[in-house]
C-alpha cells in the first residue's frame, strides 16, 4: 500500500469497517475481460479469515463467469464524506472513507444447513439484528448461495 499513513493493519478495526459496509464490489474475469458487480453480503470472522456470503439466482452472466473462474477480488467502502477546504487551497479538498479489499475463491454452498447459516449471516448483517430465521426447504433449493474466504484482507482509512 502506497499510503501507509492510511493503512489499517489491526484486524479488529478491519472487521469493524466490514461491519459498517453493506455492499461489496466483486470483481471477476471472463476471457481476460474484467466484470464487477455490487452485491449485498453477510460475513463471519473465522480467526484471521473473513468469510463473505452472497446469494443469487443459479443462472446469469455472473454465475457463468464464476463457474468458469471462481477467483474474485472484492472491495467495500463506507463512511464516504466529501471534505471541503478553502477556495485558496483546492488541492486540500478530499474524501473521508473506510475501505476493505481482499481476494479469494468462490465456493458454492449446497448443504442446506450451511446455506441457512449464510442467509442468516446476511440478514443479521444487513438488518442489524440478532434474529435467526428458518428457511423453507424449497426456497433453499432454488437459491444459489456462495462464499468467499479471504485471508489477505487489507483496510484503509482516511479522515
Amino acid at each position: 500500500m502506497r499510503r501507509k499513513d492510511r493503512e489499517v493493519t489491526d484486524l479488529n478495526q478491519i472487521f469493524e469497517i466490514v461491519r459498517n459496509c453493506s455492499v461489496a464490489h466483486v470483481g471477476m474475469v471472463e476471457n481476460g475481460k474484467p466484470y464487477v458487480v455490487a452485491l449485498n453480503f453477510g460475513y463471519e470472522r473465522q480467526g484471521d479469515s473473513l468469510i463473505l456470503y452472497f446469494h443469487s439466482a443459479y443462472e446469469g452472466h455472473k454465475m457463468d463467469i464464476l463457474k468458469g473462474n471462481p477467483s474474485v477480488y472484492f472491495q467495500m467502502d463506507c463512511v464516504n464524506e466529501f471534505i471541503t477546504r478553502t477556495k485558496e487551497n483546492p488541492c486540500a479538498y478530499s474524501w473521508r472513507y473506510d475501505s476493505v479489499m481482499g481476494s479469494g475463491q468462490v465456493e458454492f454452498i449446497e448443504d442446506p444447513e450451511e446455506k441457512a447459516n449464510a442467509l442468516n449471516c446476511m440478514i443479521r448483517h444487513l438488518g442489524k439484528t440478532e434474529d435467526t430465521f428458518q428457511f423453507p426447504e424449497a426456497m433453499l433449493e432454488k437459491t444459489c448461495v456462495y462464499k468467499v474466504r479471504s485471508t489477505d484482507i487489507t483496510g484503509k482509512h482516511h479522515e
